[in-house]
């Protein structure tokens, strides 16, 4: 490889870099945007939830659930808004 065309390589790279690391500020201020957004109690009342949840029924079970949840999340979402649309049409 020519010393030009190394240095085109770098810089798509930094820019790709540089477009992630933009991504990546992104979500981070929307997640804390949200965060202030929620009632500190409610956050306090979820995580000693989970803990109870946790150590009632092992961490092993709990992350099963976890994982079943994240995967039929998005098919609950779904149902849900057709459910909306269907009931304002």
């Amino acid at each position: 490889m020519t010393r030009k065309s190394l240095c085109r390589d770098i810089q798509s790279v930094h820019q790709r870099l540089n477009l992630r690391q933009e991504q990546f500020q992104l979500a981070n201020e929307q997640s804390k945007a949200a965060l202030k957004k929620t009632s500190p109690y409610l956050i306090i009342g979820i995580g000693l939830l989970a803990g109870v949840v946790t150590h009632v029924i092992g961490w092993r079970k709990a992350y099963t659930v976890v994982n079943t949840s994240f995967s039929f999340y998005p098919f609950l979402l779904r149902s849900t808004r057709r459910l909306m649309s269907m009931r304002n049409d």
